[in-house]
């Protein structure tokens, strides 16, 4: 018997991961109101020259593509001529390069504007020109995942530490702000371990692992990435891939594994009083032959 077994890739909206920032503040029109998806709440900047409005996200994306919902009940004009960028520019959000240029948007309405996978880390809408008022209700900023092998697997860890469950690790969500919501997290105790159950035997080629920002970069020192077929000792006893030395606050770091067949991947730190903190997994690599495949499940 066969089994087909395919992954896809998966676009999602990540502009509430980022902060938000405009050029003047219109009253209580706060430029955070664009990322709330509430089209009742809106921002808003004051009557000025060049008006902005600015999406940190946080690290560097590809954007597919960008949306931006209009006020309904009011002006809904202004939005006409804006200019989409996206860049790693921050200190000058004219010098990125330009995604779109908004024609118009009827009152209340959402379009959605292509950006063809441009890099950047920084989103930002602007209006040219005197006496201008930049004012819209939602901004989304749409970017497609590579096909992660761990994507809405069984995942579990050793402990839970408050609200930073397994599954935060594999949310696609770097934790770049707000880690408590997006990063998995074990309490303080002896061999801390965090495991993805892929379902299959795969042969994986990489890992990468994104270390937490704000706080304790260093507990995912020393961390092992095991990868094999066994349960046993939770899955810490099947064969090593890699040990992490050190991985800076906040970014992603790949590990090579040569494809190493396994049905888990674990995660795992010897020793006595660790936490293992993880804000994402992500795993690589191609199903064995699907008849293999089925036998060793």
């Amino acid at each position: 018997m066969l089994l087909l077994l395919f992954t896809c890739n998966i676009q999602l909206n990540i502009a509430t991961w980022g902060t938000a920032d405009q050029s003047t503040l219109h009253d209580h029109w706060y430029a955070q109101n664009a990322l709330d998806g509430k089209s009742n709440t809106c921002s808003c900047t004051t009557t000025q020259t060049n008006p902005w409005w600015k999406l940190d996200l946080m690290k560097t994306f590809s954007v597919n593509r960008v949306t931006i919902t209009n006020r309904l009940y009011c002006c809904n004009s202004w939005i006409n001529g804006a200019e989409i960028r996206i860049g790693n520019v921050s200190s000058n959000v004219f010098s990125n390069p330009v995604c779109a240029v908004v024609s118009t948007i009827p009152a209340g309405d959402t379009y959605s504007y292509s950006c063809h996978g441009m890099k950047g880390r920084y989103v930002s809408v602007n209006l040219p020109g005197t006496s201008k008022i930049l004012t819209f209700c939602d901004v989304g900023v749409y970017v497609i995942f590579p096909d992660n092998l761990a994507t809405g697997r069984t995942v579990t860890q050793s402990s839970t530490f408050g609200y930073w469950s397994a599954d935060h690790a594999i949310d696609f969500n770097p934790g770049l702000t707000n880690a408590w919501s997006s990063c998995s997290s074990t309490i303080v105790q002896t061999n801390p371990w965090w495991r993805v159950d892929l379902s299959y035997i795969y042969r994986v080629s990489r890992v990468v692992i994104t270390n937490i920002l704000d706080c304790c970069a260093e507990r995912i020192n020393g961390a092992e990435i095991r990868i094999g077929h066994s349960l046993e000792n939770n899955g810490n006893n099947n064969p090593i891939c890699a040990v992490i030395s050190s991985i800076p606050a906040g970014v992603s770091s790949t590990y090579i594994c040569n494809n190493m067949e396994g049905r888990y991947v674990n995660l795992f730190i010897p020793g006595y009083s660790k936490y293992l903190t993880l804000c994402e997994v992500e795993v690589y690599g191609e199903v064995l032959d699907n008849a293999e495949a089925v036998l060793l499940k």
